[in-house]
């Protein structure tokens, strides 16, 4: 936040109280304040809760930049970003990258744009969304959820700013419901949880509230199934220990866990789907099971909707387009579940 506000020279004001509203003199007919900002906040207010400038910025804003700009050799690269000619190079230069305004900035350091532009070009500071990873059945009065660090290609936002908060703090957070990546209401009902990472972290939930639902006395025929992916054992397999009493205590019917760094046949949790597919192909085509699948929609997600396709295929001997129908008849029933971040 200082380097932006130093970036484009408002030490004198940062802090001040402002009015936000349109320029009696535009020319836009149309132009509004964006809803999403208050009347009445300090530049630090605005860039700190309610504008995203560590987006990626859009060409729209690049264009916007370039009237901005002193150096004619500025100019160029920018108005090249934001051509249609200069399409590669936006790809490799900003997308690909993940550049934020101010690294953008740093590519143009005569470029000063006026701080009405960014209230006007800047997207939303949108919530970040987490998943639960407790059960009401276990703890009615506190909420928990799990999230990794991130720190490449960039720091993370919210994991940042929640990995920096002492004990005690207050986080302000909003209620999102998913009416349908839950547990099966019934015990009888078998699934499978796939997940890597921090995608561990609502089937931690899951499982609190069957071994609650199984220690009440509750009766239920159906397989738990939990698929686990991290780099190494010993570095990121988190709720090691916790798992193993789910294990131990037939939560869990059956825990597969696969490390990515270490080599091996099992590096995936696409892998032990594999090893496995027979029983799981039983499970979901045969049982009436679930799938849930938690984790990266580019990466994991798609490559465990690929090997169920590839899976059907090898055990019911089908074509590859009868394969792809099974996962879209999954998705129909909802017995096919994601709960997925890109």
């Amino acid at each position: 936040m200082a380097s932006l506000m130093t970036r484009l020279g408002l030490e004198a004001v940062w802090e001040q109280e402002a009015t936000v509203a349109v320029r009696p003199d535009t020319r836009k007919k149309k132009a509004s304040v964006p809803a999403w900002l208050p009347q009445q906040a300090s530049l630090d207010t605005l860039f700190r809760h309610h504008l995203d400038f560590r987006a990626v910025p859009k060409k729209p804003l690049i264009r916007s930049l370039v009237e901005h700009t002193s150096s004619p050799e500025d100019s160029l690269l920018l108005s090249r970003l934001c051509s249609r000619e200069g399409g590669e190079e936006y790809l490799a230069t900003v997308r690909e990258k993940q550049l934020g305004l101010l690294c953008l900035l740093s590519l143009a350091p005569s470029c000063r744009p006026p701080v009405s532009l960014l209230l006007e070009q800047l997207p939303r500071l949108q919530p970040r969304p987490y998943s639960l990873s407790c059960s009401s059945l276990t703890s009615p009065r506190s909420l928990s959820f799990v999230f990794t660090l991130v720190t490449s290609p960039r720091p993370g936002l919210a994991t940042s700013h929640l990995t920096s908060l002492p004990p005690g703090s207050q986080l302000h957070f909003y209620q999102r419901t998913n009416s349908f990546f839950l547990p099966p209401d019934s015990l009888d009902q078998s699934y499978i949880m796939v997940g890597a990472g921090s995608g561990l972290g609502p089937f931690l939930g899951f499982l609190k509230e069957r071994r609650a639902r199984l220690e009440a006395g509750e009766v239920g025929r159906g397989e738990c199934w939990l698929l686990f992916g991290c780099r190494e054992a010993g570095l990121d397999y988190i709720y090691r220990e916790l798992l193993a009493e789910f294990l131990e205590a037939g939560v869990i019917t059956k825990l597969l866990v696969s490390f990515s760094q270490e080599g091996g046949e099992l590096r995936y949790v696409q892998d032990n789907m594999t090893r496995h597919g027979a029983d799981i192909v039983e499970l979901l085509a045969e049982d009436g099971g679930r799938l849930y699948v938690c984790g990266d929609a580019r990466g994991m997600a798609r490559d465990v909707q690929s090997t169920l396709e590839q899976l059907y295929v090898r055990e019911k001997g089908g074509s590859k387009e009868e394969g792809e129908q099974f996962v879209k008849d999954l998705r129909l029933e909802k017995k096919y579940l994601e709960d997925v971040w890109t």
